[in-house]
């Protein structure tokens, strides 16, 4: 369809237009991961650390990390043009097609995590089909060899694929309990669907265990579960979906996300219904019980948000079919999203995930050099990749050592807005320290930098 085709390609741009820019942490982090290994099997057992997104870390391996930005998000930019698609055929019927692909061609999460160089966009891709197989299944009792495909590429996109697969196993047995209202049909009927899946993980399973065995696992940061950050994760993931302006606050988000499900689940009593009711409802409340860590990061809501931009297109394209108020109020939301989703495009195209390469220029102009830091590990972990593109070796001063060595410069991460004009580095010797530049970023990646001089 050709509609399909011109949304594709209005994604495509605004994907490129995000992939510009400096790579930022997390995603530098994945080179740093990938530097001692000697082959790409590695990836797969030597690595054992939550940053390593198997199919991104195979594509990042094989094109380097000297590649232009553009190449080494090439692999999400190429899968986040193909959910726009994928969106599209989960969708049922043509309005809902076409809504929802344009949907999730311009909605910012999908962009940003569609142009950046992780395993977010591939996980967005597969749980949609995930979905669309899964119904086949249903409908032709077939579809288990790629069914099983979809979900081992999932997971090899990112390990949270086993959220799509909780939504699923809940979806799939309340769909063949309604049928047969029967524990032991239900039990039987989950083996049939996922027992090929579960065979085709079993691999990468045994893979991921052996390493943690030999190598141990490790999480880049753990914070603490609070009621509060699970309403900044999930609140702001929802108005980064549909644009919402910042005075709608993380609940409002919320009720208005559950609000959907149950105007859809009024609207339309099919199974599509008690989908969205497990995956936007159910999989967050279940996030919230068993009281996960790190649930301010809006990403670890990316498969309720997937599942949500599928239902709010589908009821927009209800109203859009119908006519005289329906169809107005569903233009009106559609133009709506359209509209506050570029407030948001617009400040990330701007800002970006932040400008690191242009500090360490400066700082190695004159060659070898020392900094020091606020944040020792993050910031080294970049200046080190950017130096190294340059050619150039800056040395990191550790704390205690600062009146010794007498660094250079100085980079402090956080709100640049925040930061003074003139530091001094410690009360220990009279070291102070005058700021010179500073890079701000903007969205769901970066960080923010402020640069001193030394004063002389």
């Amino acid at each position: 369809m050709l509609s399909i085709a011109a949304i594709a390609a209005i994604g495509l741009v605004l994907r490129l237009l995000g992939a510009r820019g400096d790579l930022w942490l997390d995603e530098i982090w994945s080179f740093s991961l990938l530097e001692p290994l000697t082959s790409i099997d590695q990836i797969f057992w030597h690595v054992n650390h939550d940053n390593n997104h198997f199919l991104n870390s195979i594509y990042l391996y094989l094109i380097g990390p000297y590649a232009s930005p553009l190449i080494q998000r090439g692999l999400s930019i190429a899968l986040g043009v193909c959910t726009i698609i994928a969106a599209a055929v989960a969708a049922r019927g043509r309005w809902a097609g076409v809504i929802t692909s344009l949907l999730f061609a311009v909605s910012y999460p999908m962009v940003h995590y569609g142009s950046e160089a992780r395993g977010y966009s591939g996980l967005v891709l597969f749980t949609l089909l995930s979905v669309v197989f899964l119904e086949r299944r249903f409908d032709t009792g077939r579809s288990d060899i790629a069914f099983a495909g979809i979900i081992l590429l999932g997971f090899l996109s990112h390990l949270t694929m086993i959220e799509t697969v909780v939504v699923l196993v809940a979806w799939s047995a309340w769909l063949i309990w309604r049928r047969t209202a029967s524990i032991g049909r239900v039990n039987v009927g989950l083996g049939q669907i996922f027992k090929p899946a579960f065979l085709a993980l079993l691999p990468l399973a045994a893979c991921v265990m052996i390493g943690s065995q030999m190598f141990g696992f490790k999480v880049g940061g753990v914070s603490p579960f609070s009621l509060q950050a699970f309403a900044q994760g999930y609140g702001g993931m929802i108005r980064y979906l549909f644009g919402l302006p910042s005075w709608v606050g993380d609940l409002a988000c919320i009720a208005l996300a559950c609000g959907l499900v149950c105007v859809f689940a009024g609207i339309r009593r099919d199974r599509r219904a008690s989908l969205y009711a497990f995956g936007i409802i159910g999989l967050p409340i279940l996030m919230a019980i068993t009281q996960l860590p790190n649930l301010h990061f809006a990403r670890y809501f990316l498969v309720s948000a997937t599942l949500l931009l599928l239902c709010a297109g589908e009821l927009l394209a209800l109203g859009v079919a119908a006519a005289g108020v329906y169809r107005l109020v569903a233009m009106g939301g559609l133009v709506a999203i359209l509209a506050g989703t570029t407030t948001f495009l617009l400040p990330f195209y701007e800002k970006g995930r932040g400008s690191y390469a242009v500090f360490v220029e400066e700082m190695t102009r004159g060659g070898a050099t020392g900094y020091a830091s606020n944040q020792d590990f993050r910031i080294a972990v970049i200046v080190n990749y950017f130096a190294k593109r340059m050619g150039r070796q800056p040395s990191l001063v550790a704390a205690d050592k600062i009146c010794d060595e007498r660094p250079s410069w100085l980079i402090l991460e956080g709100a640049t807005d925040r930061q003074p004009e003139h530091v001094a580095a410690t009360s220990d010797c009279m070291l102070a320290y005058d700021r010179v530049d500073a890079s701000t970023s903007w969205g769901l990646s970066g960080q923010g930098w402020t640069l001193y001089k030394r004063q002389d």
